[in-house]
């Protein structure tokens, strides 16, 4: 299935769970172009990478590790998100 410009995030995805007991801090927006979304979390992984990658080698590496723990929720919640929307579409879902 090709990417197609009108297929567009759910907003169902959410991350960042804080607080006792844990609750939800963000939730992705609906409306962004899945193709859009894909380019972003591919950068966010990126630096995640990155980050642990200076984590081996570096004297920050707890900042480092917890840089590329938030980062790279963030990539997989927009992955998550994508998915649903493609999912339903291949379903025949309307958006």
């Amino acid at each position: 299935m090709s990417l197609q410009a009108n297929i567009t995030t759910q907003g169902a995805t959410t991350f960042a769970q804080c607080g006792q007991p844990y609750q939800t801090l963000f939730r992705l927006s609906a409306g962004v172009p899945v193709s859009d979304a894909l380019e972003y979390a591919s950068d966010l992984l990126s630096c995640a990478n990155r980050m642990t990658l200076l984590a081996t080698h570096g004297d920050s590496t707890e900042q480092c590790a917890m840089a590329a723990h938030y980062l790279s929720e963030m990539g997989k919640a927009v992955i998550d998100d994508v998915t649903t929307a493609l999912l339903r579409v291949e379903a025949g879902h309307d958006q």
